[in-house]
């Protein structure tokens, strides 16, 4: 067998060195390639041509054309939503519904879209038709600013953000209308977002106003976010602080349910909640907006010209450096399976939409994909006819 390898190599000694030399050549070449293509794609910028040189405050997608939206313009506010190619106009300036200043949006269990226009009323949407549950003022009346329906979808049970005139604090209700008390005011903090993590159980952001006063000026208090776990279980108790969690510096934005946990994203940090042992624990991620897609996966975004995004998941993180910077500077966001929606404006002011298709990372339609597969098939198909010629003089 010595023999016949020794009598190989030197009658194709030639060819052998130019394969080899053809074959370093394109691995270098190849090399650039895929550095070239591993930046991330699949974003695009456009105006928002459904309600132009409007500003979207909150927004809540149905699929990736059909949304519900609280927009502003030059003449008010807009409540509106854009289903099968058709724009519902709910509320708008010229309304009668004078006083109201709607600023959330929240997606019930049954696809419905909840918010408020009046004390001690939730107004529901479906398909363009509003209804409204009006709740009992026997325990006195308030504004409604955030809601948050209960993880378990056979309880009807809800967690309101509350304007107590002097604070806010948390009641829960349900469909019955009867609004349990108020939690006590919890040491100056100004709760704003709330989430379900699981029945019984939510989390709920704030920000904690100090009138200590910072630096130089006492007078100036100091603001700092928390993380409060609130629970209740229904009946006219009020829902009930089990913990406030404090954060460092900016503001949480964004909260995303991964299994038993929940990802509580912000701008100096994020913050992972685990409701099997109620512990939490800060990661170093800061960002802008942060949301998830179909696949577990949630895509970190910074500030107008960040470089780069990051890739989460609870087994891997990266940081992905992008095609051209961030050209807006995010305001509000929203996805929708594999489809990522951020609203903000751009350098001159002007109102944007930024998509990003996070299937389009790695898939065989993106640059790095696509080198990807030519790699591996162009290497096997090297692989596969070189063996066969060592086969074929072998054995002749």
């Amino acid at each position: 067998m010595a023999k016949g390898w020794r009598k190989f190599l030197e009658e194709e000694s030639e060819h052998q060195w130019l394969a080899i030399s053809l074959f370093f050549i394109f691995i270098i070449i190849g090399a650039f390639a895929i550095h070239g293509t591993s930046k991330l794609t699949g974003m695009d910028i456009t105006n928002n041509s459904e309600m132009p040189n409007s500003r979207i405050m909150d927004i809540q997608h149905d699929s990736h054309d059909d949304y519900t939206a609280i927009a502003h313009t030059s003449e008010g506010m807009y409540l509106y939503q854009f289903h099968d190619d058709k724009e519902i106009v709910i509320l708008e300036p010229n309304s009668n519904n004078q006083g109201y200043n709607i600023d959330f949006l929240s997606l019930m269990n049954n696809g419905t879209i909840s918010t408020s226009i009046s004390e001690n009323s939730i107004m529901f949407i479906d398909n363009g038709i509003t209804s409204y549950l009006n709740l009992s003022d026997e325990r006195g009346s308030f504004n409604i600013n955030q809601i948050s329906q209960n993880y378990n979808q056979d309880l009807d049970s809800m967690i309101l953000i509350t304007d107590e005139g002097g604070f806010t604090s948390f009641r829960g209700t349900g469909i019955d209308g009867m609004p349990s008390s108020a939690t006590p005011e919890s040491n100056n903090v100004e709760w704003k977002e709330i989430s379900a993590v699981s029945e019984n159980e939510w989390i709920a952001t704030g920000v904690l106003i100090s009138s200590s006063g910072t630096g130089d000026n006492p007078a100036s208090p100091s603001i700092n976010p928390v993380v409060g776990h609130v629970i209740w279980t229904g009946g006219f108790t009020a829902p009930m602080i089990q913990e406030i969690y404090p954060g460092t510096d900016g503001e949480f934005h964004s909260m995303i349910k991964m299994d038993d946990e929940m990802i509580i994203a912000g701008t100096s940090q994020t913050v992972v909640f685990d409701s099997k042992d109620n512990s939490f624990e800060s990661i170093d991620i800061t960002s802008k907006a942060a949301l998830k897609s179909d696949c577990d996966t949630i895509w970190f975004f910074g500030s107008m010209h960040s470089e780069t995004v990051i890739k989460w998941s609870e087994d891997d993180s990266r940081v992905i450096e992008l095609q051209h910077k961030i050209p807006i500077e995010i305001e509000t966001f929203d996805s929708f399976g594999e489809m990522i929606f951020m609203y903000g404006t751009d350098a001159s002011g002007n109102n944007k939409i930024l998509t990003f298709d996070s299937s389009s990372y790695g898939s065989i339609e993106s640059g790095r994909g696509f080198l990807n597969f030519s790699f591996i098939l162009i290497f096997s198909i090297a692989f596969v006819v070189m063996g066969w010629n060592v086969y074929d003089r072998m054995s002749s």
